[in-house]
């Protein structure tokens, strides 16, 4: 049974599943996906039951491609009550995209992702969280392109992505009509952890707990991330760089426990009801898509 609307004001928390298959985390091109084993279903479904078991909405940005391939999958997914977002088309981190070719994904996935669910697509989230400090002209891009919400910029740096600087709660941008949701983080032995994906895996669940708890008491936003692959721990193995590796593939057997565990323990909602909300409440924090240094 699908989740029924809950009338209460939105909670500071969101959960949200970037819907991708397993090979779409590994960075290989698109002439290769063919080549592997479609498994979406196999980590998708676990995690959509346990959704609705715990009556909770989440936001599930689907890649383009995704969309195209499995429109009744996305429809059941929108059917549930869960919101429907974009995750660009081909996986590709916008860093590696021109400003032409990134306006045409976040174009083409937008309307097949419409099509399938039936609803207005508003929110984004970019491969990879590959809005940088050198891609930063793609937000004006998914402004003018119709898109309200990104969830794109992560404060946690890595190989992959990161903006140091980048405020750890909702703010707008100025002169725009886009607020940036970013990845969640809280500080542990030294260092910034992110709430959600490896990070989620790789800690014992406390951890992540410990993490969202000191975000509430700071009265902060938070956001957790995950992937319906990491809820399928047979999926193949493939060879790749190790650091790559140790992100993708350690202790997946884990997922589906923890994640449990999380809906009993935080009450979440979707990128739109939490945005919405907190933007009633007060104006946010507004900065210049100039001052994100990196």
């Amino acid at each position: 049974m699908a989740p029924t609307s809950n009338p209460t004001p939105a909670p500071p928390l969101c959960f949200t599943v970037d819907l991708e298959d397993w090979y779409h985390g590994i960075e290989l091109p698109m002439g290769q996906w063919s080549g592997h084993e479609r498994r979406l279903e196999k980590g998708l479904m676990p995690l959509l039951d346990l959704l609705d078991e715990h009556n909770t909405h989440a936001t599930f940005f689907v890649l383009g491609w995704i969309a195209k391939e499995y429109p009744k999958l996305i429809a059941a997914v929108a059917s549930r009550g869960h919101e429907l977002a974009s995750h660009g088309y081909s996986h590709t981190k916008v860093y590696d995209l021109s400003p032409k070719a990134f306006r045409e994904e976040i174009r083409s996935s937008k309307a097949l992702i419409e099509d399938s669910g039936g609803s207005p697509v508003v929110a984004y989230r970019a491969p990879f969280f590959s809005i940088t400090a050198k891609s930063l002209w793609a937000l004006e891009i998914l402004a003018e392109e119709g898109y309200r919400v990104d969830c794109s910029i992560s404060p946690v740096k890595t190989w992959r992505y990161g903006i140091e600087d980048c405020p750890d709660a909702l703010f707008t941008f100025e002169h725009t009509s886009l607020t940036e949701f970013p990845t969640s983080s809280f500080e542990i032995l030294g260092r910034r952890w992110g709430i959600g994906g490896a990070y989620f895996r790789l800690a014992p669940y406390a951890i992540t707990a410990a993490g969202i708890r000191k975000r509430t008491r700071a009265r902060k936003q938070t956001m957790f991330y995950i992937h319906p692959w990491e809820y399928d721990p047979h999926h193949p193995r493939v060879p790749m760089e190790r650091k790559a590796a140790l992100t993708h593939y350690t202790r997946l057997g884990v997922t589906l426990g923890h994640t449990a565990k999380l809906l009993k323990n935080f009450r979440f909602d979707t990128v739109a009801r939490v945005v919405e909300h907190h933007s009633s409440a007060g104006p946010l924090q507004e900065i210049a898509v100039g001052d994100l240094k990196g």
